[in-house]
């Protein structure tokens, strides 16, 4: 059943992948220049870095994918080692844009520091993953990719947050907690799957064992 869930996993983050991208293509970026400034007196450099930000977010949406399906990830050193570079420096580029994004926005100090926090800690994730996995410690360059991976997922977590806002939470207050429950639900997620299985992705037998009367483990 372990399988089954693993499986179901990676059928439910392609999807949202998928999706996220489609309408990120179709929605986000042709609404690019009428979108609300940040930098107000320097709307070119908004539309600027708002582009960067968005672009260079995608290649590690779609290379995560592949990365979790171990016959893939670990078909091709060459391969495995090109696609890490790629997904690290596009992850920088977008870190250090989203910051600098973070930084100017207007709703809230709150706001600022859940955005700012985010690409500080997706930033420093991965270049973490990067210095393990080049001094070849699989175990702890796998334990790092997979939280870099969960924090870029918030692009994809973001957008049902604002898609379906309650009626009952001023927006103001609802884009605060959105700019922090985006990412530590995932970052947390990560964690608790890092610590339950083994370097080979299966659950540690200390964690099977707490279970071990459930038969969806079996």
């Amino acid at each position: 059943m372990w399988k089954i869930f693993k499986v179901s996993s990676l059928f439910f983050v392609s999807v949202g992948v998928c999706g996220t991208l489609l309408y990120i293509f179709w929605q986000v970026i042709p609404g690019l220049d009428h979108a609300s400034p940040i930098f107000a007196k320097l709307p070119s450099l908004n539309l600027v870095i708002l582009l960067v930000h968005v672009y260079t977010a995608v290649p590690p949406l779609l290379l995560g994918i592949p990365a979790l399906i171990p016959r893939v990830r670990n078909y091709s050193f060459k391969a495995h080692r090109w696609m890490g570079t790629v997904y690290c420096i596009s992850i920088w580029i977008s870190a250090v844009t989203g910051i600098m994004l973070a930084s100017a926005n207007q709703v809230s100090i709150f706001s600022k520091l859940g955005f700012g926090l985010l690409g500080v800690m997706w930033f420093t994730t991965t270049t973490f993953a990067y210095l393990h996995g080049k001094g070849r410690k699989l175990v702890t360059h796998r334990e790092w990719m997979i939280r870099s991976y969960s924090l870029t997922f918030a692009v994809v977590t973001v957008r049902p947050m604002f898609w379906f806002p309650p009626d009952n939470i001023d927006g103001t207050y609802y884009y605060i907690l959105v700019s922090w429950i985006c990412w530590v639900p995932n970052l947390i997620c990560a964690e608790i799957y890092i610590r339950s299985t083994t370097f080979k992705g299966k659950l540690k037998p200390q964690i099977k064992s707490l279970f071990s009367s459930s038969f969806w483990l079996h």
